[in-house]
């Protein structure tokens, strides 16, 4: 029985094993990683009296483009990538939340798509330029603004991952959180981001001081995706309890089929202290035996008087 059972339960196992495959498909290889940390992207910091002296301004920065920008090319000039938030970048913040509140849907429909290395590596050419990215958003936190001239008390902030990217994150600043869309530290919500870029904004990371794309939207379109199956339900959790049940059924049809070759009070006979007295008795012995017990007379017990025939 242990041989019945038991190439049927491999062969249920390794289907689920399949099954299990084909439900949870393999993650796509991931995207070559960019160095984002501050000291390799601007190079190490100056040592002793050292000072460093930014420098002009590139053409490109202030350069009419084709499509509006967010604010006025004089005040996008002043802004610096690599650094924290300063305050010759607030003019160009301001000018761009008042864009972005005095959009509309056909304003933001020409952006084109980008891709994080593409900010990363070109943030004066997309400086005060509409994009539009494609990603996870995470950690979505609502923070408090500076004050400001265009009355503005505070602001979305999350990190974009993108879509067919790198792990390094993207800054994503909006006025409106879309209405049902979770928000937390520990969000992972699928959106679509039309805004203008900013600059390549400093952080304090973990490790060490990092740089990422800050890009400004209205509002980010969410995209909700169905929830994940439950684990419980996934062909992946059945296959341990299976395969002890299995093992378990195997195991009792052993039992089984040992007790079952057993009798009640039936032991092991030791055949010749069985026949230790008997002798042997030829066919002429005992038919000889059986003549002498015939003739032998027949004594009535006493007390007991035979009845007489009529």
């Amino acid at each position: 029985m242990l041989w019945r059972f038991l190439p049927w339960a491999v062969a249920v196992v390794l289907l689920l094993n399949v099954l299990e495959r084909s439900w949870h498909k393999a993650p796509p290889a991931p995207a070559p990683q960019v160095e984002t940390a501050l000291d390799i992207v601007r190079g190490p910091r100056p040592a002793g009296t050292e000072v460093i002296v930014e420098a002009p301004v590139d053409e490109v920065a202030t350069r009419p483009s084709l499509s509006a920008r967010s604010a006025a090319d004089d005040v996008l000039s002043r802004v610096r990538d690599d650094t924290f938030f300063r305050e010759a970048d607030m003019e160009a913040w301001v000018q761009t939340w008042r864009t972005l509140s005095h959009a509309t849907a056909d304003d933001l429909a020409s952006a084109p798509p980008v891709s994080f290395g593409e900010l990363f590596g070109q943030p004066r050419s997309f400086r005060g330029r509409l994009v539009s990215l494609r990603g996870t958003l995470h950690r979505v936190e609502y923070l408090a603004a500076p004050t400001n001239a265009v009355g503005l008390e505070g602001y979305w902030q999350g990190w974009l991952e993108p879509t067919d990217g790198p792990s390094s994150p993207i800054i994503i600043q909006f006025l409106e959180s879309p209405e049902g869309m979770p928000t937390g530290l520990r969000v992972h919500e699928a959106v679509d981001v039309v805004g203008y870029f900013l600059k390549r904004h400093a952080y304090q990371a973990t490790d060490t001081v990092r740089v990422a794309p800050l890009v400004m939207a209205k509002r980010p379109l969410w995209r909700p995706t169905p929830r994940a199956p439950d684990a419980a339900r996934s062909p992946a959790a059945w296959l341990p309890a299976l395969f002890a049940v299995m093992m378990g059924l195997g195991v009792a049809a052993l039992w089984l089929v040992q007790r079952s070759g057993r009798r009640p009070g039936r032991h092991p006979v030791d055949v010749d202290a069985a026949l230790a007295g008997y002798e042997p008795v030829t066919i002429g012995e005992a038919l000889r035996r059986m003549a002498m017990a015939d003739d032998a007379p027949t004594t009535e017990p006493v007390g007991v008087t035979s009845e007489t025939q009529p």
